[in-house]
């Protein structure tokens, strides 16, 4: 009996230990939206991906990484796929995919914004008219706001870690 204890403690703890040490990864993707006719389009990737463990979690700059990566979701406690999402606009998705955990979020209010007059809403894109982007946004729901800090702070995030990584290459 004892023995069969031991071999079944061993086996959990080697499922444990599996699943603890799955890859981790972060992928962002540009999507151009619908091409105006004679313009080129252009679709950028940026991937992280963590693959093992550190002996010493924290330590390294990866760790550190996907450790802010879990602490943005848990702040602002997103637990679900989120899109916002305008057709033919251009838009941002991030994926997310944290010990075989697996998150999309996707919006198109960063590259519809780049017009100071637009501000993409939870009913698409809207016309500032005079308005104050804050105002406008703070009208829309709680989650609403929260999925759309997150997704700044994930971005923001992927993007240091992608011109780090660049930099020590260079």
């Amino acid at each position: 009996m004892r023995r069969t204890s031991q071999i079944l403690l061993s086996l959990i703890l080697l499922c444990i230990t599996a699943f603890a040490h799955a890859d981790d990864k972060v992928s962002v993707r540009y999507l151009p939206g619908y091409p105006l006719p004679g313009q080129s389009s252009e679709r950028v990737d940026v991937r992280v991906e963590r693959t093992g463990h550190s002996a010493k979690a924290g330590e390294q700059d990866v760790d550190r990484f996907f450790d802010l990566v879990r602490a943005t979701l848990s702040e602002y406690r997103i637990d679900r796929d989120w899109q916002i999402a305008v057709p033919d606009a251009p838009s941002i998705e991030i994926s997310i995919d944290l010990n075989g955990h697996q998150l999309r979020l996707v919006s198109a209010h960063i590259p519809v914004e780049r017009s100071a007059n637009l501000v993409v809403t939870e009913r698409g894109i809207e016309a500032l008219n005079r308005r104050a982007r804050g105002a406008v946004l703070s009208e829309q729901s709680e989650e609403f706001r929260r999925h759309r800090m997150a997704f700044d702070r994930l971005l923001e995030l992927t993007l240091e870690r992608t011109r780090a990584r660049l930099s020590a290459a260079f």
